[in-house]
């Protein structure tokens, strides 16, 4: 009996052991605020779920996306028009992208922008405008080259698709 018992509790705890070790890598969402030159109002902070996370996916064998180099000319000019209002210079591009962006997969990015941007007018953008500032991003990241692919709003392909950019 004693030897059931003693199995029983050295079961239990070799399978919570492995289910510790066996856990997702999480990260805190983005969080936002406002810069103060926000032309939209006064800085305030969106609205945050605190017991929210982010699930890393393994995207080490997914290709790096393609998109065309006008896609990105495209998504430039929008963000600059758009983007630039709220988004202080350098907090899309550069080191804090690249640590928050690289070996995502490309619909986490789209689907962020595309829920959330602009801030006065979440998803009010067309989905090819959305796809341009993605280019934007990636180009401006040091992602790899355009190449003849576009970007496409195709869920499937952004979903088999990663973000690799760097710190120039």
């Amino acid at each position: 009996m004693r030897l059931k018992r003693a199995m029983a509790i050295v079961l239990v705890l070799a399978s919570g052991a492995c289910a510790y070790h066996a856990a997702p890598d999480v990260r805190s969402p983005l969080g936002a605020m406002l810069s103060p030159s926000a032309t939209t109002g006064a800085p305030v902070p969106l609205r945050v779920d605190p017991n929210a996370t982010v699930i890393l996916t393994n995207t080490a064998g997914l290709p790096a996306a393609s998109f065309l180099a006008s896609q990105a000319t495209r998504g430039k000019t929008i963000y600059e028009q758009t983007c630039d209002r709220c988004h202080a210079e350098g907090e899309l591009v550069g080191e804090g992208f690249v640590q928050s962006w690289n070996n995502r997969r490309v619909y986490d990015l789209y689907a962020l922008i595309r829920a959330t941007m602009p801030l006065d007018s979440a998803g009010g953008m067309k989905d090819g405008e959305y796809l341009d500032v993605v280019a934007y991003l990636l180009q401006a990241n040091n992602h790899a080259p355009p190449r003849p692919d576009s970007l496409l709003g195709d869920t499937a392909t952004l979903r088999h698709t990663r973000i690799v950019v760097r710190v120039r």
